[in-house]
């Protein structure tokens, strides 16, 4: 007959529950790992950062702010790229990780204004959108958002995007640009009164960069005619 050995209850639970504790939790080991990190950080060991931020992510693939930190050390080492990829992972897990943090809203405004000048609006607006989320305090983001807006055809957001430049009082060289595009924006509109009233006061804020902010303007211009192009060579191609 077999026999069966009665144990305690404690010690039964105790069976039970032995191998969760002796084993250490995802989070926990992960938070190890970046502690470690960011001493490694501060010693100004770059290298080393790197590999325990990779051995934090191993065993925690969903900490945005991991991801967030690595980026930085990344964009400390040189390597704009892989610090973008961070930042992107980051942002999808959850944006609060990259709140507040200027230099990685520059990161993505930078890669935004490439992918404009690309005529990639989908992509550039996609980047001043997270750019705009992590800072919302710097003027140039909102011009350069509200030109690929603008380019896009999406006036009414363009103009919103200048106002918040123009609001948050850039200094006069920006700020001039700000009602350029602004009065350029109006003019698409038909609103011709609005529009003299934004270049007067873009020229009274740059005297000396009339022609400047002209060949800005006609580069503009020429994003808003060429994206018209593409556009409609993509119609085209679909019919």
């Amino acid at each position: 007959m077999r026999r069966f050995i009665k144990l305690p209850l404690l010690a039964l639970l105790a069976l039970t529950c032995a191998p969760a504790h002796a084993q250490q939790q995802p989070g926990t080991a992960a938070q190890g790992y970046a502690r470690r990190a960011a001493e490694r950080r501060v010693e100004g060991d770059l290298a080393g950062a790197l590999v325990e931020y990779d051995k934090a992510l191993k065993a925690d693939p969903n900490a945005a702010e991991i991801y967030a930190k690595r980026g930085g050390v990344r964009r400390a080492s040189g390597d704009a790229e892989g610090a973008l990829d961070d930042y992107d992972r980051a942002f999808a897990l959850d944006p609060r990780a990259l709140q507040n943090d200027r230099g990685v809203s520059d990161a993505f405004s930078n890669r935004g204004f490439i992918r404009a000048t690309r005529l990639d609006m989908a992509g550039a607006l996609a980047d001043f959108d997270k750019a705009v989320a992590c800072y919302q305090g710097n003027p140039d983001i909102f011009l350069k958002r509200g030109q690929a807006r603008l380019v896009k055809g999406d006036l009414a957001g363009a103009l919103s995007d200048f106002d918040a430049s123009i609001a948050l009082k850039p200094e006069r060289k920006l700020a001039s640009i700000a009602y350029a595009v602004r009065g350029y924006a109006h003019v698409l509109r038909d609103e011709d009164g609005a529009a003299r009233k934004d270049f007067d006061e873009s020229i009274k804020l740059n005297k000396d960069g009339r022609y400047f902010l002209h060949m800005h303007l006609r580069s503009l211009e020429s994003q808003v005619e060429e994206y018209k192009r593409l556009r409609a060579k993509d119609v085209q191609r679909i019919t």
